[in-house]
């Protein structure tokens, strides 16, 4: 449960920070004064960072593979390689990044729609059409990030059915479904499977906690560690929660600020009704 919430914080943070992070930017253009007028203009966008100019494909190809950037500003005729036979070069060695195609020919568009160019634009660049590419680009990013962090953290993990734990004469079979609770006894611990049915096992309750973390466990207390599906009830004032299996009931400890932080994952991952 902690991990999976962390995920999430985790994600979610990241998805927030997606506008903020740099933007790699290279430049491709055999003019020269092509390179300088659109670096002065990038350079005036928030959030973009020009890591290279090239005046060749040869030479943008070079760069796209040492430096990795997240777009390519690329012209379409230059001599010896167009614009076009760079990206079939990007997707020969398989490389992830956008293109947008900056040429004084309007003709040329059609084929950037083709090869899945990001952007077009017509020379000489505007301001504001390069600042609506940015923003576009970035509006993509965190939408990409946002479909990540979803798939992170509602797949389903590839779990083994039933866990292997060494008791003091062999080793157990488990389904963590069929643990109601654990509890540490010194360097063992006791897995309960109702409210008298245990088993001994050889490993302490941290690292049982580590098992068990892509399932729905949370640790209560220093000495106890409880599966959320039996979890049935909370009780502030005399600090104990109430686990049901079937018809067999346990109440155990809980200490205050365990209470509230069970209390905001709960809270986190469903629509408290009050």
């Amino acid at each position: 449960m902690r991990r999976l919430v962390s995920e999430i914080y985790s994600g979610v943070m990241e998805a927030e920070n997606s506008t903020t992070k740099m933007i790699r930017a290279l430049i491709v253009d055999d003019e020269e004064e092509a390179r300088n007028l659109l670096e002065r203009l990038l350079h005036r966008i928030p959030d973009v960072e020009v890591i290279g100019k090239a005046s060749s494909a040869d030479e943008a190809l070079d760069l796209v593979i040492s430096c990795l950037p997240d777009l390519v500003f690329l012209d379409v005729q230059m001599p010896e390689k167009n614009g076009f036979q760079l990206v079939d070069y990007f997707k020969k060695y398989l490389l992830n990044t956008k293109v947008v195609f900056v040429t004084a020919h309007a003709e040329f568009a059609i084929n950037a729609m083709k090869v899945s160019a990001f952007d077009y634009l017509l020379k000489p660049v505007l301001m504001n059409q390069l600042t609506d590419t940015i923003l576009r680009f970035k509006a993509e990013r965190q939408h990409v990030l946002h479909e990540k962090m979803a798939d992170r953290v509602y797949e389903k993990p590839n779990r083994p059915c039933k866990i292997k734990f060494n008791t003091r004469t062999g080793y157990i079979l488990v389904s963590p479904d069929e643990i109601m609770y654990c509890e540490a006894d010194v360097n063992y611990t006791n897995i309960f499977f109702g409210k008298d049915k245990r088993e001994i096992v050889t490993v302490n309750l941290g690292r049982i906690e580590e098992i068990l973390a892509p399932y729905s466990f949370y640790r209560i207390s220093r000495s106890a560690l409880i599966n959320q599906m039996y979890l049935s009830k909370v009780d502030r004032q005399k600090k104990k929660c109430l686990l049901v299996k079937a018809n067999e009931q346990v109440f155990l400890d809980i200490p205050p600020n365990h209470i509230r932080e069970l209390e905001k994952l709960l809270d986190s991952l469903t629509d408290p009704l009050f």
